[in-house]
């Protein structure tokens, strides 16, 4: 690995590659989401990315079809945050914090999700 190509990588330089990427794969690794009665929260990897929503302040759920071209990861969408790490199938959820806001989830089972967020907090 260290003599391949014209210029090869030194040692420290692989050692600080490899703990870079490393710890891009367990911040986002995976995205959990807990619905609870003290919200909805939205966690990447091991947590350090982490987001709440207000149940008492949700609007309106339904779901929505992601295109293509917003990809993977958190994306900043003309219609809210978008958090996704698979599928093309998103769960909105409209909130107020301040003024209304939306946010959309990204699942591979958003009806399910859907149904669940709806049933824990009485939203029609």
């Amino acid at each position: 690995v260290f003599e391949i190509g014209n210029h090869p990588l030194s040692f420290s330089a692989y050692i600080i590659l490899t703990s870079v990427f490393a710890l891009i794969l367990l911040v986002f690794y995976r995205l959990k989401i807990k619905v609870d009665t003290s919200g909805i929260d939205i966690i990447y990897g091991i947590g350090i990315v982490h987001i709440k929503i207000n149940p008492d302040k949700i609007k309106n759920v339904r779901i929505v079809k992601t295109p293509w071209y917003l990809g993977l990861g958190i994306r900043v969408t003309e219609k809210g945050m978008l958090y996704n790490i698979q599928g093309s199938n998103a769960v909105e959820i409209s909130y107020v914090k301040g003024k209304t806001r939306t946010v959309q989830i990204g699942s591979n089972d958003s009806l399910d999700l859907k149904q669940f967020i709806e049933k824990a907090y009485n939203v029609a």
